[in-house]
């Protein structure tokens, strides 16, 4: 055995079991692995969250320092985000003392102007807004939209962008707290925009290849937006949108779609329910071998498009999916 040299030191790798978290003038410790969302919420402190699965983004906050590259905390933002030491709070799992500042909307995120509301149904807004600044984003992406610094949440972009404006088709519900406020504002008030994210937006590769969009509930407007973006960039091959209705009678803004697939010879419109789905994928010839399938609705209904995929031929890699939450 080697002689030990005089001062020298054996490395000892010590993890801290109850890391230092400051934020909002309070200092509070946690355990090692927790999760920082629920830690903060317990303790009191008020943090906007919504999804709690890393898609919407209104959990951000802003350590002092960027995060080690690779924390699940980082995956879902930006390299410019991850720069800056933004962080999702609902994906963090605390293993390091953190000093945090939480998101200000009117600091760190894009004014827009309310310039028109309209019922689609009796629970669906289409909201349109200005944007007062430059916002980089592809239809079918989303946003979050907040109407104060406690209240985001997050929703997919129905428009191009060179319409005029932005277009969100909102489901509202009857506890839902950012439904229950956007109904009651006026035309000129201002929300402010951050976070575009999203992969359910049209590629240009795709031009050749057959577009299959499924979509039930809003999820219509984002990928009717997807279908106008490859028509506008050229796409050759069909596009087919077929919409989840509850029964046949329940659909909203189908007019509006037959009217606008009468107009253009490369779209195919068709709604289907629950009970006939599985039957119209079986179609002979409906879905194309190397097609490109974007499917968008809620959680259940996503993975429920999966396996009649899988079976009419389609690749993993050929199947993009959103899936929207309920109750804001």
């Amino acid at each position: 055995m080697l002689p030990k040299k005089p001062g020298a030191t054996a490395a000892i790798s010590v993890t801290k079991t109850m890391p230092d978290i400051q934020i909002a003038g309070r200092q509070l410790s946690m355990p090692s692995g927790s999760n920082l969302l629920e830690g903060l919420l317990t303790a009191g402190i008020p943090v906007p969250y919504s999804c709690r699965s890393g898609h919407c983004q209104t959990c951000l906050l802003q350590n002092h320092k960027p995060l080690a590259h690779g924390d699940p905390a980082t995956s879902n933002l930006s390299p410019e985000q991850q720069a800056n030491g933004w962080l999702l709070a609902c994906q963090c799992a605390v293993s390091e003392n953190l000093e945090l500042t939480r998101f200000d909307p009117q600091q760190s995120a894009t004014p827009a102007l309310i310039s028109g509301q309209t019922q689609l149904a009796g629970d669906v807004l289409e909201l349109r807004l200005q944007p007062r600044g430059p916002l980089r984003y592809q239809a079918g992406q989303h946003l979050t939209l907040w109407l104060d610094d406690n209240l985001g949440r997050s929703y997919s972009i129905a428009s191009l962008p060179d319409d005029d404006g932005l277009v969100f088709h909102l489901r509202l519900y009857p506890q839902g707290a950012f439904s229950q406020r956007i109904q009651h504002m006026d035309n000129g008030q201002t929300i402010y925009l951050s976070g575009v994210a999203g992969i359910c937006h049209y590629d240009p590769d795709w031009h050749d290849r057959p577009l299959l969009l499924l979509a039930r509930g809003t999820a219509v407007g984002m990928l009717h937006a997807i279908a106008r973006d490859a028509l506008k960039q050229g796409h050759t091959a069909g596009i087919t949108l077929i919409v989840w209705q509850r029964s046949e009678q329940s659909g909203y803004w189908h007019a509006q779609l037959q009217a606008w697939a009468e107009q253009h010879p490369e779209v195919t419109y068709l709604t289907t329910t629950d009970n006939e789905s599985d039957q119209l994928l079986r179609q002979t010839g409906l879905v194309a071998r190397n097609a490109i399938a974007l499917v968008c609705g809620s959680p259940v209904f996503v993975e429920r498009q999966r396996k009649p995929l899988f079976m009419s031929g389609l690749a993993r890699r050929q199947i993009l999916d959103e899936a929207f939450l309920g109750s804001q």
